[in-house]
């Protein structure tokens, strides 16, 4: 039994458009860039507050230093966002932020502090949730 497909060729024509839209904004950045910074801030602010030994006080190296990278695209095609510790942002002779997160044992061991895991854990649904929403958004304002 044949089967006739119609209205494909005017489906990937909106595809083409809403992909197109995510890539073009009237602010000036890319959708997708903007959604993805966006949902990194609630990470990095999680980040920083777990840097500290006490959440009321957040300052020294290590928490200035946890940054919000720029968005990349993928080889294999898509984007990604770093947020933390970037090494190029260190000298090699202080770059002590995964000793904090590991813990070491060096003539005087330090214990694990983990800092960047729990940030993620505790806030990828709010992270997700702000990328849904505005992909979301962005998708209908193009149909």
């Amino acid at each position: 039994m044949p089967v006739k497909i119609e209205g494909f060729d005017e489906l990937m024509g909106q595809i083409e458009r809403m992909a197109n839209a995510l890539n073009t904004s009237d602010e000036g950045a890319p959708t997708a860039k903007r959604i993805l910074q966006a949902a990194a801030v609630p990470v990095h602010q999680q980040m920083q507050a777990n840097a500290s030994h006490d959440p009321k006080i957040i300052s020294g190296d290590l928490h200035d230093a946890l940054k919000i990278g720029k968005v990349k695209k993928r080889r294999a095609g898509g984007q990604h966002i770093t947020i933390g510790v970037h090494r190029k942002d260190w000298d090699n002779e202080d770059y002590y932020p995964a000793f904090v997160e590991y813990g070491h044992g060096g003539p005087a061991p330090a214990p694990m502090h983990p800092y960047i895991r729990p940030a993620f854990d505790t806030r990828q649904d709010e992270a997700y949730g702000i990328i849904r929403d505005g992909l979301l958004d962005e998708l209908k304002k193009t149909t």
